[in-house]
């Protein structure tokens, strides 16, 4: 718009001086007739040039891409907001100690939760050494590993009759090292016999909508590698 007024501006400087040179000469024959080309529009310089067809056109297009640009910036302040992940986690432990320090800490970062009790199934791992030929020696090795301070017995019925049981473990990490532990002490091979039980759970719902990084403080403040416990991050 503004090169346009400005060659305007010129046009008619151009005229003025074109006129005034044909007024102060004696030889022309004729007066030239000034005539613009078809293709512009003269304007005075009073008045504001009118906005042609393409300008306004440009001018539409500027204000939708605008608008379309300003709705871009929306839906994507909008869809960082809605990716914000949420989730209600679920704690389950089978340990009464476990859940003390569980709830501690849910009390300490103010989170409401839910308790109950439930049944479910959980992997164990029994230790045990083979059963010997007779009562007698199952007996006699029972007294050796006492000795020892090695905790044991004779299981007396069943498929297992005469075996030596050895306990129970929550953890297979902490079997394998028992049974290592064991095997060196003893002399005597110990097996592992892994098994699903059915045992009583503890569950903790925490009753509140939780962003990822204040659940990854609030784990912080676990020792996973002490507890026995199963944590589901399950949608609000």
């Amino acid at each position: 718009m503004k090169w346009l007024f400005l060659f305007v501006v010129l046009l008619n400087a151009a005229f003025l001086s074109w006129h005034s040179f044909n007024q102060d000469s004696p030889n022309a024959d004729k007066e030239s007739v000034y005539a613009p080309p078809v293709s512009e529009t003269i304007h005075l310089l009073s008045e504001e040039p009118a906005v042609s067809e393409q300008d306004y056109n440009a001018e539409v297009v500027s204000n939708e891409s605008l608008e379309a640009a300003l709705s871009k910036v929306v839906d994507q302040v909008n869809a960082d907001e809605s990716s914000v992940e949420l989730f209600c986690p679920r704690i389950e432990t089978e340990r009464q100690s476990d859940k003390k320090i569980i709830v501690q800490v849910l009390k300490e970062f103010a989170w409401p939760y839910q308790e109950k009790e439930v049944t479910g199934k959980r992997p164990k791992f029994w230790l045990y050494i083979n059963a010997p030929e007779t009562p007698e020696i199952a007996k006699d090795i029972v007294k050796e590993l006492a000795a020892k301070s090695i905790d044991s017995f004779v299981i007396n019925r069943g498929e297992m009759k005469n075996r030596i049981s050895l306990g129970l473990y929550s953890s297979e990490t902490r079997a394998e090292q028992s049974r290592l532990g064991i095997k060196k002490l003893s002399g005597h091979d110990v097996n592992v016999y892994e098994h699903m039980r059915n045992v009583s759970l503890q569950q903790i719902d925490i009753g509140q909508p939780i962003e990822l990084e204040d659940w990854e403080r609030f784990m912080a403040r676990l020792d996973l590698t002490k507890m026995m416990i199963k944590l589901e991050k399950n949608p609000c």
